[in-house]
């Protein structure tokens, strides 16, 4: 590596004392613009030198380096058809002399093509202001895809040239320390501006290309279509869209490079907001109105390009004209109103796209619109309609009275769009929600809201034929006590006793049974029975039961008056003294179920406790009884 260095720093100053010598005065510089240099008639004026230089110009014919980029001829090093470039080599191929004075700003771009050992050898390209004196390398690796430059050096501080430049290979590198990679493997263009050398009139370029002593088995370097001229400026264009909020989003659309922008949105009222440096600025326009928006771009030669757009910015509302009318309609509308007035396209989210400033035919959902017009800033507005609540209802029914017209329905709207409109069948059209004396039967009443939106209501209306009427319990009287039967609830408009009397109330002394009808004065009837006893003995339990459905001895309870029996209980328990029956009621008697379902022939314990009728105190009662299956 030390001998490599020491090569190097040799082939540095053997670099700057032989372009010291290829300096000559500047006469006859070319200063008419664009320059081109093709190399097909000839060599262009341009020159070699340096140690070692093995630069030709013709037709290369290497392993990877065939053919010149455009056309058949170019310059390159090593030969035309050798394999190797030369050990030590630190040679340079210079242009004619150039006068920028009428170039503003300078740009230089070529075809290139690259094989040589990578980082070690290599080529650069150099400018000299006093006619080839003294160079300097133009720009660095930095500037590799720079615009409006392009693959401008790919390798940082090459060891033979001590600069950046172009170096590596796309060949086989087992034997040489740089390794393998970063050959061009084609002609590739490169450019880059000037801005240093603006207005110069004694200008020089050169390509410099380095070696060192060993691993050069390569095709080299070379170079084709050399133009220089003035750089373009970028040309200066913009798109812009707008929020409701009058906010514009703002984005170059510069053919060519900018380096840096200048906005100028027209609107002094907003103070500094009303410049920006920034690629792709928002601004928020004071107000409504047409402003005139100027965008300057600035090229990295220093090269600018304005253009200046009148922007109409909108303030824009989507209204809801007419609301959807009906739950699942497509009547609704939404309009826009924009201002300032003028002739805009309209683009609605509707299927098909709707392009009035008035949307129809509009169900339930979100609606937007893009408001679009020459030179206005595109806004989008949105609303959204919605269903109303449909129309619904209750109802209130009281049942006719005795197949008489007496029955009565209210029906009780609710959502929807008043006043509501009510057509009953089968008693015909009606402007009210409450019809009265309807007999028994079925009916519809259709409802409908101001806009027509309907509802439904299916009742019945029944017949109420039920009386109420009550004389009573079955009773158990001791002897000499009597019991008076007043029918009730009522009122009531005729009775008739079991006897043919029809006095309002009845008085009982002996056993039997006593019934009697009565009327209302809507004629409806009913009647009402019970059982009276004279008899306030005891009851009975019987010792075994045979519950298979004969009718016959089937359940166990009590056995006698059991209307005397009050306070009443009975219990039945298991062999392992588990509760499996009780009642309170002496009319109800335990059918053989257990917990568990029907048991087998088992018997059961007992246990009762009674009051009897005119008897004071508690009867306890208890035994056993088979339940024979």
């Amino acid at each position: 590596m030390t001998s490599r260095c020491l090569l190097a720093f040799c082939l540095i100053l053997t670099s700057l004392f032989t372009g010291f010598r290829a300096g000559a005065q500047c006469t006859g510089a070319i200063s008419t613009f664009p320059y081109t240099a093709d190399f097909e008639l000839t060599d262009g004026g341009w020159v070699t030198g340096g140690n070692a230089s093995d630069w030709v110009w013709g037709i290369p014919h290497k392993p990877v380096i065939v053919g010149a980029a455009n056309g058949q001829k170019c310059w390159v090093t090593g030969g035309l058809q050798y394999t190797a470039y030369n050990d030590n080599e630190n040679s340079w191929l210079m242009s004619p002399c150039f006068d920028f004075s009428s170039l503003p700003h300078p740009y230089v771009q070529f075809q290139l093509f690259w094989e040589t050992e990578r980082k070690y050898d290599g080529a650069s390209f150099e400018y000299s202001t006093d006619g080839g004196s003294n160079w300097l390398p133009l720009g660095s690796q930095a500037d590799y895809q720079s615009c409006p430059g392009s693959n401008w050096f790919n390798t940082t501080s090459i060891t033979t040239l001590g600069s950046d430049g172009w170096s590596g290979n796309v060949q086989a590198t087992a034997p040489c320390s740089g390794g393998a990679g970063g050959g061009s493997g084609r002609w590739v263009p490169a450019g880059h501006a000037m801005p240093q050398l603006a207005g110069r009139s004694n200008v020089r370029f050169r390509f410099r290309f380095a070696a060192g002593s060993r691993c050069n088995d390569y095709d080299g370097f070379a170079i084709d279509d050399v133009w220089i001229g003035e750089l373009q400026p970028a040309s200066a264009d913009y798109t812009f869209s707008c929020s409701a909020s009058r906010t514009g989003q703002f984005t170059p659309v510069t053919i060519g490079c900018g380096n840096s922008y200048a906005w100028d949105f027209g609107d002094p009222s907003t103070g500094a907001a009303n410049a920006s440096n920034s690629s792709n600025p928002n601004h928020t326009f004071s107000s409504a109105g047409d402003f005139q928006v100027m965008l300057t771009v600035t090229a990295p030669g220093g090269a600018t390009s304005t253009i200046t757009k009148t922007v109409r910015v909108l303030d824009v509302t989507a209204q809801v004209v007419q609301p959807v009318r009906c739950p699942g309609g497509q009547d609704g509308s939404i309009q826009v109103l924009s201002t300032p007035a003028g002739t805009y396209t309209y683009s609605w989210s509707t299927t098909p796209t709707q392009q009035g400033a008035t949307a129809t035919g509009l169900g339930a959902g979100l609606y937007t619109v893009d408001i679009r017009g020459t030179n206005v800033c595109a806004v989008r507005a949105s609303n959204s309609l919605s269903d109303p609540t449909p129309v619904t209802h209750t109802e209130s029914v009281e049942d006719a009275r005795c197949s008489g017209p007496n029955g009565k329905a209210t029906i009780i709207p609710a959502g929807g769009t008043g006043p509501y409109n009510y057509n009953w069948s089968p008693a015909g059209p009606t402007g009210s929600g409450t019809s009265s004396s309807l007999r028994p039967g079925a009916y519809t009443v259709a409802i409908a809201d101001a806009y027509g939106c309907a509802d439904t209501s299916r009742f019945s209306i029944g017949d109420d034929t039920d009386l109420l009427v009550t004389i009573g319990h079955d009773t158990v009287l001791c002897a000499g006590e009597t019991l008076l039967l007043q029918p009730a609830p009522g009122p009531f408009s005729t009775f008739q006793w079991q006897d043919g009397s029809s006095a309002p109330a009845y008085r009982v002394y002996q056993t039997g049974r006593y019934s009697v009808q009565v009327t209302d004065g809507d004629g409806c009837r009913n009647s009402a029975a019970l059982q009276v006893t004279v008899d306030c003995s005891d009851v009975s339990f019987p010792t075994a039961f045979t519950p298979n459905g004969d009718g016959r001895n089937d359940r166990f309870g009590p056995l006698g008056n059991r209307g005397a029996l009050t306070d009443y209980t009975l219990r039945i328990y298991g062999r392992w003294g588990q509760l499996i029956f009780e009642t309170h009621n002496p009319m109800q008697s335990w059918n053989g179920d257990t917990l568990v379902g029907k048991d087998g022939s088992q018997v059961y314990v007992w246990a009762a406790q009674y009051r009897l009728v005119r008897h004071d105190g508690v009867q306890t009662r208890k035994g056993t009884v088979l339940l024979m299956r």
